[in-house]
Order: C-alpha cells, then sequence, then structure tokens
C-alpha cells in the first residue's frame, strides 16, 4: 500500500509526498485516527533522506490523503456529512441539488486564505428541528477540521480556520433571523 500525501498551504502551493514504508504509513493512520488535533499543537514534518519540510499548523489549508485503501474509517464525520471533492468532469456539467424530507444533496465551494478553492458535493441527514439546521450552517468555521472524500480514493483534512467563506448551491430557505437577504449582483 502507498498514500500520497499533499500539503496544501494557505499561500495556495501545494507540496505532495509519498510514503510506501508500512511503519511511516501506519503513523499516517494514527495520526488521521486524532485528525480534530490535526490543524492544532506542533508543525507539520514530512521527512526524508533528501530533505526535511517543516509547515506551521496555522498555515495549512488542506491536507489529502489519497490512497487505493478506504482511509474514511480512520477520520469521524460528526454532522452525519458526506463532503466528496467535484472532478473537473462534474464541474462542468450543470448542477441540480436538493432538500427533500430528511436528507439533502448540495454543492458547497469552500474558499480559504490565500485563493485555494475546494468544490465539493455534500450529502447528508437534514436535521429535523430548525434550531439544529441553523446550529450546523452557522458553527461549520468554528470546528477544528472538516473532512471530506477525493474523488480518485483517499481522505482530505480542510483547516476551517482557514476558509474565507462558504457558498451553498442551491441557497437554503433556514437562515438565521440575522442574515442578510440579497441576490449576487
Amino acid at each position: 500500500m502507498a498514500i500520497g500525501i499533499t500539503v496544501i498551504t494557505t499561500a495556495n502551493s501545494a507540496r505532495r509526498f509519498l510514503q510506501t514504508d508500512e511503519a511511516a504509513i501506519e503513523q499516517t493512520l494514527d495520526s488521521l485516527r486524532r485528525s480534530s488535533q490535526m490543524f492544532a499543537g506542533k508543525p507539520l514534518i514530512v521527512g526524508s533522506e533528501a530533505q526535511t519540510e517543516v509547515f506551521a499548523r496555522a498555515s495549512i489549508a488542506c491536507l489529502e490523503f489519497a490512497a487505493a485503501k478506504d482511509l474514511s474509517v480512520y477520520v469521524a464525520s460528526p454532522l452525519k456529512l458526506q463532503l466528496t471533492v467535484l472532478t473537473p468532469e462534474q464541474l462542468a456539467e450543470p448542477f441540480s441539488g436538493w432538500f427533500e424530507g430528511e436528507r439533502f444533496k448540495v454543492r458547497i465551494d469552500f474558499f480559504f486564505t490565500g485563493g485555494h478553492v475546494l468544490h465539493t458535493l455534500a450529502e447528508g441527514v437534514r436535521k429535523a428541528a430548525l434550531a439544529e439546521r441553523l446550529m450546523n450552517l452557522t458553527s461549520f468555521l468554528d470546528r477544528p477540521v472538516m473532512n471530506y472524500r477525493l474523488a480518485q480514493g483517499g481522505v482530505g483534512l480542510m483547516n476551517p480556520a482557514t476558509i474565507t467563506r462558504f457558498v451553498i448551491f442551491p441557497g437554503t430557505d433556514d437562515l438565521p433571523r440575522d442574515a442578510w437577504l440579497g441576490e449576487l449582483a
């Protein structure tokens, strides 16, 4: 097994690394198990015989772990929400999302400090109580980490502290009372 690791920074640069050593892979999987702490604490260090790179965790927008093995079992999804990165082909197609009963399917585009954009398909269970739906919408950026699936296999972790905004398509009627109403000009 191998894991391809991509570190996307708030400078909108991506550094890619490959792990093939079983002990190194196990250490990475252990880090995924503790993913809620991924963007806090000590710097992230990725080293090899050729070089060592050190990343300030606060400057990491996303971490992606590509693998043939299903890595989603190593990360928790507290919102009962599944985010999957859209492929360029899916982005080119017209999107028609929906909110039906207890389920929903929407597109969410995440915009990060430095210009990185993550286009995702979001599917999940819609909370029955309006207060719970509003809480999910307004507390999204307060979470320590949000995970997503990679289209080609694997998982990603986004650092909500580096998200400048996110856009939900289609819009939702469940807005907080203090939300501003307005159409895009």
